[in-house]
């Protein structure tokens, strides 16, 4: 046996890099601080825009992504543009919403090979880092929006619209100039909105408030 290779030690690899698009500061800070701790290379955004450059410039393995990006496109366009550009890159969605509805994305827009977990699921950093590695092997991905979870899953994507201008302060009117409709069909989808979530109807409740606080309680956080 040559005595160069006699009881040398195996080349280390090159640690993985993770691109945590999040426009929340104290959230991408706890994903990247996470993440070094694992061994991972991290490196974080806050806009759509800034996720596709570091796509190329920051060259990761694997992305974990927000839907909800503030103004401007949101986390579906990112996992779009990395679909189609970089298809060898793992996909995680980390988003509030349980399902993309519910954050105003069509389901139909996260790719089949992309994870689905919670932010609430930071509080278990092995589920977060078993699912990145599981995307990163190309396994099954674990989808949290897949499982029925609380009342707004049930809801439609008209409604849910509705619902979210509702909890935005919007009247009637100005939802229907948002959506290009009349304020009376926007009234039928509000009552709909009503008999579907089982809002009480009463002279010391206010429909329009409970309905606030349901999307509150099973929605996206509010900022």
């Amino acid at each position: 046996m040559s005595p160069q290779t006699f009881g040398a030690t195996p080349p280390k690899s090159d640690p993985r890099r993770v691109l945590v698009v999040e426009d929340e500061p104290l959230i991408r800070s706890l994903t990247i601080s996470l993440l070094d701790s694992a061994g991972f290379v991290a490196e974080g955004v806050d806009t759509a825009n800034a996720a596709t450059k570091a796509l190329e410039d920051f060259d990761p393995d694997a992305i974990l992504v927000d839907l909800d990006l503030g103004e401007g496109p949101g986390g579906a366009e990112v996992l779009a543009y990395a679909n189609h550009h970089t298809p060898w890159v793992a996909l995680v969605v980390l988003t509030n919403a349980p399902s993309p509805e519910v954050a105003g994305v069509d389901r139909r827009l996260i790719p089949a090979r992309a994870a689905y977990l919670h932010k609430r699921s930071l509080s278990d950093t092995s589920l977060l880092l078993d699912t990145l590695e599981e995307v990163l092997q190309d396994q099954q991905p674990r989808r949290d929006d897949s499982a029925d979870d609380g009342p707004l899953s049930r809801l439609s994507r008209d409604q849910l619209e509705v619902l979210r201008f509702i909890s935005d302060g919007l009247s009637n009117a100005e939802i229907a100039a948002r959506r290009g409709t009349t304020s009376h069909g926007v009234e039928q989808i509000v009552q709909r909105l009503i008999s579907r979530l089982q809002v009480e109807r009463g002279s010391t409740t206010n429909p329009r408030v409970q309905l606030v606080k349901l999307y509150y309680a099973h929605g996206p956080n509010p900022r």
